[in-house]
């Protein structure tokens, strides 16, 4: 099940170079709430229930998205036919419960419900709500192996209704690479991230892509970012696997792959594991920081040089990370930053969360004062 109801809400808007980002929830950590009427309850669907649901609908709405977030499904479909009661054909209460049955399995069920929706918001005029419907809808048709449909669903969604919804790009860009359509999910994932490029899993998906297609430089920076984002979950494990194995003297051995205009940066990226060798007496840690603090400083220095040339398509390497890693490599918060995104990998990663709490907090709120320097 792909679709992902806690990255509706769009952090960041525009284009690239400005983020703003989120304090993820880490471990012990307390995260910053995706949704308005309970603790996890969408922007969108808020914003609707607010203006179109008695008081008490609303509350068992709330309750239903309360027990579905804890994994009880059956108890929350029972409160959202409790308000579906109160409030008839209403395309929210529509929604959620196909949430609910998509995470139980029973897509057809979710599919019914949604086109249900979907009817009822476009007689109400609700706007807001019909492109996550579409979202929804797509989701349910390319869990039951129905991906052309699906497709079909998400590019809807986009052209006819909102164009500036990152999720949208993400499942459709998944879903293109599901089907082996490898370039258009690129662009899409792309189209997405200029604008939110917050979006943890449009990051990590463009990573594994680049990975695989033996895009050094694109996949290095796309799953940092990503790491930044999403530090201690099991796609955390594999992102950071993968940047220690680009940063190691095994990967050298394979060789520079032709990439374009990112060959030369491949390159320092390649070679970056001769400063092992400088440094034999230092830990794993120091010896991965040190190299991080390497290719990022070096590859945003040579692309300000000229040594490093770029193509058209480049500008979220070149004009969104680069910058923005060689920032924080520049910055008394760099340590932080290394320990932070490898909390998989520290034996004593519980213990530094709870006695820096302070310290991983000053580093997100720096990182927020970025539009301003």
């Amino acid at each position: 099940m792909k679709h992902n109801r806690g990255f509706l809400r769009r952090f960041f808007g525009g284009t690239p170079g400005v983020p703003a980002l989120i304090l993820p929830a880490l471990l012990g950590l307390t995260a910053l709430s995706c949704r308005g009427l309970s603790p996890a309850m969408d922007p969108e669907l808020a914003g609707a229930l607010e203006q179109s649901l008695s008081p008490q609908a609303e509350e068992l709405v709330s309750t239903g998205v309360l027990y579905h977030d804890q994994g009880d499904y059956k108890t929350a479909l029972d409160y959202y036919q409790q308000a579906l009661e109160l409030a008839p054909e209403h395309p929210v209460i529509h929604y959620e419960m196909a949430f609910s049955y998509i995470a139980m399995g029973d897509n057809e069920t979710a599919l019914e419900l949604a086109d249900q929706g979907l009817a009822g918001a476009k007689a109400r005029n609700m706007k807001d709500i019909i492109p996550i419907l579409y979202d929804l809808k797509a989701s349910a048709l390319d869990n039951l192996g129905r991906t052309g449909e699906a497709i079909t669903m998400y590019l809807t969604a986009i052209n006819q209704y909102d164009p500036s919804n990152t999720l949208l790009y993400y499942n459709l860009g998944l879903s293109y690479y599901r089907t082996g359509r490898r370039d258009e999910a690129r662009e899409t994932i792309i189209k997405g991230l200029r604008i939110n490029p917050n979006h943890p899993s449009s990051n990590y998906l463009l990573g594994r892509l680049c990975m695989e297609d033996g895009q050094k430089t694109q996949a290095f920076y796309s799953l940092c970012y990503f790491l930044l984002q999403e530090p201690n979950t099991e796609r955390s494990v594999e992102a950071y696997n993968t940047v220690l194995y680009l940063l190691a003297r095994e990967e050298e051995a394979i060789g520079v792959r032709n990439n374009g205009s990112f060959t030369a940066a491949d390159m320092v990226i390649s070679l970056s594991f001769t400063l092992d060798e400088a440094n034999p007496e230092k830990s794993d840690a120091e010896k991965s920081k040190a190299k991080l603090y390497y290719i990022f400083t070096t590859l945003e220095e040579q692309k300000n040089n000229g040594k490093i040339s770029r193509s058209q398509g480049d500008e979220l390497w070149w004009d969104f990370y680069s910058p923005f890693f060689y920032r924080i490599a520049g910055s008394e918060n760099f340590d932080t930053f290394c320990r932070y995104i490898g909390i998989t990998a520290d034996p004593q990663a519980n213990e530094w969360i709870e006695t820096g709490r302070e310290e991983i907090e000053a580093f997100f709120e720096w990182l927020n004062q970025y539009p301003s320097q």
